[in-house]
């Protein structure tokens, strides 16, 4: 499909598959991050890692150097207990801090984002209601809507 016809598309734009379009809007697609002086294989290990960039910075550093997102979002996982005690209350904004600097590091994406004009944005993955829109399709979608969200702040 032609860039200009997706672009006045009404229809929502579902990401999620590497073999599909719009995977570099995922967190685990390969677009380095550098923050406070340190570089981060993706977004998904700068995410992860800001659970315990302030209080367990060793472990911050162990996610970074983590061998794939995978292995950063399981690394993060098992250790849950120790990250930081208000995350529930500031991981959104925490996403939105880590998609600016991915698309703002990464221009190219920026554009990708913009040229998706006024569309919605969906993470469709099937287990995950809270960042995407889970097995029955009725999640939060909270990456999507940080991803317009950014794509506004763009504008």
């Amino acid at each position: 499909m032609h860039a200009s016809s997706r672009q006045r598309s009404t229809s929502p734009i579902l990401f999620y598959d590497r073999d599909q379009p719009y995977y570099e809007f995922t967190n685990f697609a390969p677009y380095a991050i550098k923050y406070e002086d340190k570089t981060y294989p993706t977004a998904e290990h700068l995410f992860q890692a800001h659970k315990f960039l302030d209080t367990r910075p060793a472990l911050a550093e162990e996610i970074r150097n983590a061998p794939s997102p995978r292995g950063a979002l399981d690394e993060a996982t098992r250790m849950q207990k120790l990250r930081r005690d208000d995350w529930l209350d500031v991981n959104i904004s925490v996403m939105d801090q880590v998609l600016e600097a991915k698309f703002t590091q990464h221009p190219a994406l920026r554009d990708t984002l913009l040229k998706t004009g006024d569309r919605g944005i969906i993470e469709a993955s099937p287990v995950d209601a809270f960042w995407g829109y889970g097995d029955d399709k009725q999640g939060r979608n909270e990456l999507g809507k940080a991803l317009v969200r950014l794509r506004e702040k763009f504008r």
